[in-house]
């Protein structure tokens, strides 16, 4: 349903911004009343609304000399099929996400099996690997706790998509509710400790990813401070 949504949108700006190609006539002179500075303003919105249709759909590099082609053929009356043009960029978006899957995959191994070689660096049975920054108290908690916590998270590559610290706050969660790599990786360390995990696709967000953000079987770093625990019975009371 989602990437129906995407495509429609897209499929549906590339008809509103083709008066935004320089070389397409327009089929409709604006009438008396409507300044150039109103043109100019709305043109710059609608190609603004398709440029964020196709980062919303994450279809990578474009030859933007076919996307002017195509918005001209659409304001000048080219008959195309709405299904053929749908089902164009479904297929594309199908066979892109499973080669990013693929090369993900294999990106993902090879930084593993060489990160798994440096000191500190724990390898666990499931894959996960972790390495203990800052010991804490020595309380623990289970997977059915709450825990606080401030954390940055990354790609392999250093990109950082998500970070309490940037959002000057901590946040709370409990740990059966959370990626794998999360609920095992938080049980390995104490409160007031800190921990660095990398987390291979099969415990974070697999061939799904999550949208734009984190692309199919991506391999992740977390560094997350463990705040406080809450142990879920206390949880269960203050219901």
């Amino acid at each position: 349903m989602k990437q129906f949504k995407i495509v429609s949108l897209f499929a549906a700006g590339i008809i509103l911004v083709a008066s935004c190609a320089p070389s397409v006539k327009q089929t409709s002179p604006q009438p008396k009343g409507i300044s150039k500075a109103q043109v100019d303003s709305v043109s710059n919105a609608i190609g603004y609304s398709l440029g964020m249709s196709i980062k919303m759909g994450n279809f990578g590099d474009l030859n933007m000399s076919e996307v002017y082609k195509g918005m001209k053929d659409a304001i000048e009356g080219v008959e195309l099929v709405p299904q053929e043009v749908n089902a164009t960029i479904t297929d594309f978006l199908d066979k892109r996400n499973a080669a990013l899957a693929a090369n993900n995959v294999e990106k993902g191994e090879a930084f593993l099996a060489k990160n798994g070689k440096n000191e500190g660096v724990v390898t666990t049975e499931t894959g996960l690997q972790y390495q203990v920054v800052r010991a804490g108290n020595g309380v623990r908690p289970s997977a059915t706790d709450t825990v606080e916590v401030n954390y940055e998270g990354s790609t392999i590559d250093g990109k950082v998509f998500d970070s309490s610290y940037t959002r000057g706050e901590s946040v709370k969660f409990c740990l059966n509710q959370v990626i794998p790599g999360w609920s095992e990786g938080l049980q390995l360390i104490d409160e007031g400790g800190e921990i660095t995990l990398w987390i291979p696709s099969g415990l974070g967000y697999g061939e799904r990813g999550v949208g734009e953000t984190i692309a199919p079987n991506e391999t992740l770093k977390f560094r997350v401070e463990l705040i406080k625990v809450i142990p879920a019975v206390v949880v269960e009371e203050a219901k």
